[in-house]
């Protein structure tokens, strides 16, 4: 049943080319009763995420749903169950809430809410950030990832893509292949974004806070800069993960503008050596709340402390 999909219309939202496949759905298309699909916000090797109207919520969601090729693989139905059972364990309101858990269905799916803004990667497509702003948004997603490790959960995927800006607040997207803490890495090729992998995460480690704060360093790094530290530059393991023989080059090489005091912290995130790194989300905070320019405010603003429920 095709229909008009009301409310999808002056959405905000950014259409991310399908791997593979077409896409499966065309805008307007009920894929379930009384939720039509508008249009793609992004599509991975398992599953391809939709901007869509709720008739009964009477708003725009974002739906994760398993690609055709996915839909028969108990693997993929696994996946989405344990990404439900993640997010619902996390109420915070800097995570992307879930809706409703369709694991069970004949096409398996994840209702979201929808985060209307853009993606830190969207935004820095505009060019990098200046200094201040660029410690407060560490500083923001610090306090978010806190709670989230406070709650036995390591992300594993943090990157400027999973990242959304509602109101000038973070949101935290995307629990796909979130661990929790101290769980094994799994056999074969390492899950997630080479470029914001520590190298602990490479070689299968155990999941540990200290590799979502590696990636935060990253996406500040590139926040700063607009180029990555690290590259893939070919096969082989050194190539695609040079991180795990190589450092990162100091951000003030790439853009001179960046106060040594925020390179320093940005780099301390990124140490190659995990005991070196902030031990904690919190520590990481208060990192970043002492390289704050002094033209800025000082440490620990009252919107940090905000984000850190129950404090």
């Amino acid at each position: 049943m095709r229909t008009a999909a009301r409310g999808c219309e002056g959405a905000v939202f950014s259409r991310r080319e399908a791997p593979g496949d077409a896409w499966d759905f065309q805008p307007g298309d009920e894929v379930f009763p009384g939720l039509h699909a508008c249009a793609p916000l992004g599509a991975g090797r398992r599953c391809e995420m939709w901007l869509a109207w709720s008739a009964s919520r009477w708003t725009a969601v974002a739906l994760k749903v398993a690609r055709p090729s996915q839909r028969n693989e108990p693997r993929t139905r696994r996946a989405l169950a344990r990404e439900a059972t993640t997010v619902a364990s996390l109420t915070h309101p800097a995570i992307q809430r879930l809706l409703e858990p369709g694991v069970e269905a004949s096409l398996p799916h994840l209702v979201f809410e929808y985060v209307e803004g853009p993606t830190l990667d969207q935004m820095l497509e505009h060019g990098p950030m200046p200094p201040g702003d660029l410690v407060r948004l560490g500083m923001q997603i610090a306090g978010v990832l806190r709670y989230v490790h406070g709650r036995g959960i390591v992300h594993l995927d943090l990157k400027p893509r999973n990242i959304a800006l509602r109101d000038g607040r973070v949101v935290l997207l995307d629990f796909d292949i979130a661990r929790r803490t101290g769980e094994p890495g799994g056999e074969g090729r390492p899950r997630g974004t080479p470029p914001f992998m520590a190298p602990e995460q490479i070689r299968g480690e155990p999941a540990s806070p200290s590799m979502d704060l590696f990636a935060l360093g990253v996406t500040l790094y590139q926040a700063a800069t607009g180029v990555l530290p690290f590259l893939t530059t070919g096969e082989g393991r050194e190539r695609v993960y040079p991180q795990l023989t190589t450092r990162a080059e100091p951000l003030r090489a790439s853009n001179p503008t960046i106060p040594q005091a925020v390179e320093d912290a940005i780099l301390t995130l990124m140490d190659p050596d995990a005991r070196l790194r902030p031990r904690t989300a919190l520590d990481a905070l208060a990192l970043l709340g002492r390289a704050l320019p002094d033209s800025e405010e000082p440490a620990w603003p009252v919107w940090a402390e905000r984000l850190l429920p129950g404090q």
